[in-house]
C-alpha cells in the first residue's frame, strides 16, 4: 500500500473532494438527522452504528467487487485521502491572523471567537493545529498502517461522530458518550506518538524540549489526548495557550502573536515531515512497494 499512501498524500495538495462524494460528510449528515437531545447511551451507540458502519460497508463492498485494477487503485487512494486533511488545515491556521483571522480560526474550533482578542484567536488556531495533527493526520495514518484503509476511515468517521455529538452538555452528554469514548480510544496512541515527533522536531529547531516535557507532565487539560499536543506546543513555542475558563497552559508566558503562529507552522511542518518519513518507512517494511497487496493492514499479514 506504499504507493496508495504516496498518491493520497499528493492528492491532498489538490484539496478536498466535493461534499457530495465525501464519506465524512455522509456520516455527519446522517448523525445530524438522527441526533435526538436528551437521549440515553443506548441510543448513542445506535446513532454511532448507523452513521459509521454503513459508510464503511459501502466502501468495503465496492473494493471487493471484481472491478478493473486501476479503479481499485483510484478507490483506495480516494478512501485514504478522505481520512486526513493536511493542506486545508494548514491554510486555515495560516489565515488565522489579519482581517479574516477570526473567520478562519472559527472553522477550526467549537468555542465562540467573535469577542476574543488576537492573542486568544491565535492561541485557538495553534491549539487546533496540533490537536488536528493528532486526530486529522497522525491517527488516520497510524490506523492505516495497523488496519489498512478501513482502519483509517474508521478513525476519521469516529472522530466526526465525536465532533457531532461528543459534547458534555445536558442535551448530548449521555447520547454522545459512546462516540466520545471511541474517539478517545482511537486517538490514544497517536496523541502520544505526535508528542514524541513534536519533541524531535523541537530538538531540530533548537526549541526547549525540557520545558515541553514539564508542560506535558503538569498539564491540567482534562482530555486524555489533548493533554499531550497542546502543552507540548506551549512549551516548545514558549507561549501561553489558553481556553478561557477551561485551561491555561504555560500561564506565566504571553499569549501568542503572529510571529509565534509562524513558528508554530514551522514546528508543524517539521513534525509532519518526520512522521510521514516514519510512516512511509514502516509501510514499506511491512508491505513493500505494493499498490493493493495488503488493503487490511497488519490483520492481513497475520
Amino acid at each position: 500500500m506504499f504507493y496508495v499512501a504516496v498518491l493520497a498524500l499528493a492528492l491532498d495538495l489538490v484539496g478536498e473532494p466535493p461534499y457530495l462524494v465525501h464519506p465524512v460528510v455522509w456520516t455527519g449528515r446522517i448523525a445530524e438527522r438522527l441526533t435526538r437531545p436528551f437521549r440515553g447511551r443506548a441510543y448513542g451507540v445506535f446513532l454511532w452504528m448507523v452513521s459509521v458502519v454503513p459508510i464503511l460497508l459501502i466502501l468495503s463492498i465496492l473494493y471487493s467487487l471484481d472491478i478493473p485494477w486501476l479503479m481499485k487503485v483510484v478507490l483506495a487512494v480516494f478512501s485514504l485521502k478522505v481520512s486526513f486533511s493536511i493542506t486545508m488545515l494548514y491554510r486555515l491556521v495560516k489565515g488565522s491572523v489579519g482581517e479574516k483571522g477570526k473567520e478562519n480560526a472559527q472553522q477550526l474550533v467549537r468555542r465562540n471567537l467573535a469577542e476574543e482578542d488576537e492573542g486568544h484567536v491565535i492561541s485557538a488556531a495553534i491549539e487546533s493545529l496540533f490537536e488536528s495533527t493528532v486526530d486529522g493526520i497522525v491517527s488516520p495514518l497510524f490506523w492505516f498502517l495497523v488496519l489498512g484503509i478501513p482502519g483509517a476511515l474508521l478513525q476519521r468517521l469516529s472522530n466526526t461522530m465525536d465532533s457531532m455529538v461528543g459534547y458534555r452538555t445536558p442535551e448530548l452528554e449521555r447520547e454522545g458518550w459512546f462516540s466520545a469514548k471511541v474517539d478517545t480510544l482511537m486517538n490514544y496512541v497517536p496523541a502520544r506518538i505526535t508528542a514524541i515527533f513534536m519533541m524531535i522536531a523541537g530538538l531540530l529547531l533548537r526549541m526547549n524540549v525540557y520545558r515541553c516535557m514539564r508542560m506535558v507532565s503538569s498539564s491540567k487539560i482534562e482530555s486524555l489526548n489533548a493533554r499531550y499536543p497542546i502543552p507540548c506546543a506551549a512549551g516548545l513555542l514558549d507561549v501561553k495557550l489558553e481556553k478561557r475558563g477551561i485551561y491555561s497552559e504555560n500561564p506565566a508566558k504571553d499569549l501568542p502573536n503572529p510571529e509565534d503562529l509562524k513558528r508554530a507552522l514551522t514546528l508543524f511542518r517539521v513534525t509532519l515531515f518526520l512522521f510521514l518519513i516514519f510512516m512511509l518507512s514502516v509501510d514499506y517494511c511491512l508491505y513493500g512497494l505494493s499498490f493493493l497487496g495488503y488493503p487490511y493492514g497488519v490483520l492481513e499479514l497475520i
